[in-house]
């Protein structure tokens, strides 16, 4: 057992033990790691540690970005043989959401959409096993948890595969006759060669000795089971191919801003797992019994024969967790990279603005619509008599563009985070929140730019926003911008929502859209 010693920012001193969940590191902290051993590399979310001195020794250190979670970190020898996995718990900025109410912003956000969870993150959190949503990094996630499982079970049906006893006519010399069913002797019988051997009636020493068709049995491992085990594998080395190149693709596209950890760093030792997966499997697959088979292919008879050996049975539910979809359901011990903090507060601003709408009008018939093909941009819409109201979660405003939907900018392109518009009977208003993971006095009045911008450019058709907020998760940074006084006076604030504060967003919204 390989411990590493972590040392805080406060100069507080703690070990890391290999397999156990470490508790005591937060967002945007910074730590430092001594090394335990000469020549060992440390990897946290396989990118390379910063290498630094740590009380005169070797060591890394690490600042956790604008995320929360359990980020895993590896120490390997400089062969790259991994010598010890340790587990990082780190909590939100304690300033902002405290850890369980951020958990329960989790909880609530998987509720409403699971998919608004996935992002690039170092940390990740657990996942459901059911539905239809993925993401690149998903999919690595679960090729990662259960490639090594899946290679040791295909081995171990190597050693033993399954046989099926195969029947067919062959023809065979006299002496390797051993049995003859009715079929062959009716059959023998009808040629006259055949008839006039087994009478002696051959006539002459140089007389060939006709053959016998008789029935040959013999093992072949060419039966259901190993076609279906063989046709999974296939699809699981196919996915590696996918999953590398939709990465590559991802960390090309990917935001180089600030507030993200960026994924080139972790690219490399994704990309080289998935690529030694793929080999390992090309290896198992050209030996026996895959290469024996003249088709890959899943049936039901197939199916029955895995699921009574268990050595198949193990298998085939590794290579089938490798390629399952889906982030919904019951949470299982399988974890997913989570999107930035800010990120998760912003999505869950828009499903408690989706929550409180459908409260306050039963009476309208409730849609969700995706857009376009990211999984962020929401249109929710409630039709009813006469009234028509839609939340947006990133609704685009191009800049002039008034002709197709009614929604410009007067200026620049802008993506305000969440806009409600509601057309009860002809009166129109239209309301702008934007969702800031701040909360210090200095980091909500500089955010305060937004707002006055959305209020000053935004257009619907010809009409400004009624009202252009910030949600920020706790208040007091600014506490005379909170005051509805000063929302109805200047058209802009700022409102808290949190877990703890949601009657306000309830009070905000009855008060501007009624």
């Amino acid at each position: 057992m390989v411990a590493l010693r972590c040392i805080d920012q406060a100069n507080v001193s703690q070990e890391l033990l290999p397999g156990v969940t470490t508790l005591g590191f937060r967002e945007l902290g910074t730590y430092f790691f001594v090394a335990p051993l000469d020549g060992v590399e440390l990897y946290i979310d396989e990118a390379p540690a910063e290498a630094v001195q740590v009380e005169g020794q070797s060591g890394w250190r690490w600042t956790p970005g604008f995320y929360a979670g359990v980020v895993v970190a590896e120490l390997l020898s400089r062969s790259g043989q991994r010598l010890a996995e340790y587990r990082l718990d780190v909590a939100p900025d304690g300033s902002k959401l405290g850890e369980g109410t951020f958990h329960t912003l989790l909880e609530e956000l998987r509720a409403f959409d699971p998919a608004l969870l996935l992002g690039t993150e170092a940390a990740q959190a657990s996942i459901g096993v059911s539905g239809e949503v993925t993401s690149p990094l998903l999919t690595y996630a679960r090729l990662r948890r259960h490639g090594d499982a899946l290679q040791a079970a295909l081995r171990a049906v190597m050693v033993r595969p399954l046989t099926r006893l195969q029947r067919e006519r062959v023809l065979v010399p006299a002496h390797r006759v051993r049995r003859l069913d009715a079929a062959s002797a009716v059959g023998l019988l009808r040629r006259p060669a055949t008839v006039a051997y087994l009478n002696d009636e051959t006539g002459g020493l140089d007389a060939q000795a006709p053959l016998f068709e008789v029935i040959h049995s013999a093992d072949t491992v060419d039966n259901p089971a190993n076609r279906a085990l063989a046709a999974v594998v296939l699809s699981v080395r196919r996915r590696c191919q996918q999953v590398a190149d939709a990465l590559a693709a991802l960390a090309r596209e990917d935001e180089q801003a600030g507030t993200r950890t960026p994924l080139q760093p972790r690219l490399a030792r994704k990309l080289a797992y998935l690529d030694g997966l793929s080999h390992a499997l090309t290896r198992l697959l050209r030996g026996a019994p895959f290469a024996s088979i003249t088709r890959a292919e899943v049936t039901a008879a197939g199916l029955n024969a895995i699921s009574a050996h268990p050595a198949y049975a193990r298998a085939y539910r590794f290579a089938w967790s490798s390629l399952r979809g889906g982030v919904a359901g019951d949470l299982a011990d399988e974890q997913v990279w989570l999107s930035p903090t800010w990120e998760i507060y912003e999505r869950w601003c828009f499903a408690q603005v989706a929550q409180c709408l459908r409260e306050q009008r039963p009476d309208l018939r409730w849609k969700t619509h995706y857009p376009t093909s990211r999984n962020d941009c929401i249109r929710l819409v409630g039709a009813g008599t006469g009234v028509h109201v839609e939340a947006w979660l990133h609704r685009r405003f191009r800049a002039g563009d008034s002709a197709s939907t009614g929604f410009r900018s007067i200026s620049a392109e802008l993506h305000p985070d969440i806009v409600i518009t509601v057309d009860d009977n002809g009166a129109r208003r239209m309301l702008v929140l934007d969702a800031k993971y701040r909360t210090s006095r200095t980091n909500v009045l500089d955010a305060m730019r937004s707002s006055h911008l959305y209020q000053d450019a935004l257009r619907w058709d010809e009409a400004r926003p009624v009202c252009s907020l910030l949600l920020v998760p706790r208040g007091g940074g600014a506490p005379w911008l909170e005051a509805p006084e000063f929302h109805s006076a200047q058209r802009v604030g700022v409102q808290p929502l949190a877990p703890d504060t949601r009657s306000g967003l309830s009070a905000v919204l009855e008060r501007w859209l009624s």
